[in-house]
């Protein structure tokens, strides 16, 4: 085993699990079923974007252009933007599925709920989703199985 000296960065965090594994997860946190004509969100990694790509989709949403990319659901766009720093995913103790689950919480919200984000308590609801998903989105070492009824 080798230790990364100084100022090396890890690769990239990279999933664990597919998009539609961690979707079906949150939909059953929240008791929902999975609705074929909407449209899935495309996913976006932050050392595949560029900044002002990122700003465009973002800024009408948050009312500012971000000086730096950072997880986010696009509604616009329907669009997810992800951080895929394998040292900051490391440092918090989380994996870059459970940021993926928070932002799918957003997409549900938008999308099969038709919410917007003038309400605060959709994003401690995406938090409440993130946290219950992050120990079996993070630690199981075999992938998901999609659960049919």
């Amino acid at each position: 085993m080798c230790s990364l000296g100084y100022g090396q960065k890890l690769s990239p965090a990279k999933p664990q699990h597919e998009l539609l594994v961690i979707l079906e997860k949150v939909l059953s946190s929240k008791k929902l079923q999975r609705r074929l004509e909407i449209p899935l969100p495309e996913v976006r990694l932050e050392s595949e974007t560029r900044l002002i790509d990122f700003q465009n989709d973002i800024a009408d949403q948050w009312g500012f252009r971000p000086e730096l990319i950072s997880n986010a659901y696009a509604a616009k766009v329907n669009r997810i933007y992800l951080l895929d720093d394998a040292d900051y995913y490391k440092r918090h103790r989380r994996c870059l599925d459970d940021s993926l689950a928070h932002e799918l919480v957003h997409y549900v919200q938008v999308q099969y709920q038709h919410y917007n984000f003038d309400d605060e308590s959709l994003e401690w609801e995406a938090i409440d989703i993130q946290n219950e998903l992050r120990p079996e989105l993070c630690n199981q070492k075999s992938p998901l199985k999609i659960v049919r009824k």
